[in-house]
């Protein structure tokens, strides 16, 4: 049985206007932006880590302490940041995944990871089923790659989701939302994260354990890809709001 991709979900009372979206979005970059340039201008973290002068085995040392400093709270802090990055794509997750095994190391990096990324995936789809307005939603759902991924959802159910997890090259945010139009239990979608993501999450977290104790400069490259990534998605949410009507 075949389901268009907004069949019984005409209730826009549960829907958010769109001005409510951009001015969360326009808020979560603003406070980013200061917050960086707090730390910066005060020698916090940012500084730390965009120094020049600083050697590398250093910086990875101020990250660990940085989260060292959370006490119990910062495997859940560290929880959060994971849980964004799947509901916000496109952040690349390798650039939180790695830095998991550093920070507390291969076992608990890893599990850590793979709870925020099953938790992440049933709030992307929620968000798709729940919360986007009927417009918004067939927007959406009319993009090319939206249109593959739900008839390959709809017909194979969890069992697709779990072999999309496994494949690296395909964008495991935008699996969650795919299956959001579907009528495939959110349950099943997360159940197919957990399985499918298990593998990928330990071994990057194992990976990076040793990998930056062996070799910090490494860190460069992950910060140089985090600042491109965010400037990329600051373009796209300005692209976005400059369109009379987005999505």
């Amino acid at each position: 049985m075949r389901f268009s991709a907004v069949d019984g979900m005409q209730n826009k009372k549960h829907s958010f206007p769109l001005w409510a979206w951009r001015l969360a979005g326009g808020g979560l970059l603003l406070a980013l932006s200061l917050f960086f340039c707090w730390s910066y201008y005060t020698g916090g973290i940012v500084a730390t880590v965009l120094s020049t002068t600083l050697p590398s085995a250093e910086k990875v040392e101020a990250i660990q302490e940085l989260f060292a400093a959370w006490g119990n709270l910062a495997p859940l802090a560290y929880l959060m940041l994971v849980i964004a990055e799947v509901v916000i794509a496109p952040i690349p997750g390798t650039l939180l995944y790695l830095p998991g095994g550093m920070l507390f190391g291969g076992f608990w990096g890893g599990t850590i990871t793979l709870i925020g990324n099953t938790i992440g995936a049933g709030l992307a789809c929620g968000i798709m089923r729940s919360l986007l307005g009927p417009e918004a939603r067939e927007k959406i759902a009319r993009k090319p790659f939206f249109i593959r991924q739900r008839e390959r959802i709809e017909r194979h159910g969890m069992g697709i989701i779990l072999l999309l997890r496994i494949n690296p090259l395909t964008s495991s945010d935008l699996v969650s939302y795919a299956a959001g139009p579907t009528p495939i239990p959110v349950t099943h979608v997360m159940l197919g994260t957990f399985i499918g993501m298990a593998p990928l999450c330990y071994l990057q977290a194992y990976t990076s354990m040793t990998l930056f104790d062996s070799f910090p400069w490494l860190l460069w490259p992950l910060v140089g890809i985090a600042i491109i990534y965010l400037g990329i998605l600051c373009w796209l949410l300005w692209r976005a709001g400059k369109k009379e009507n987005p999505l």
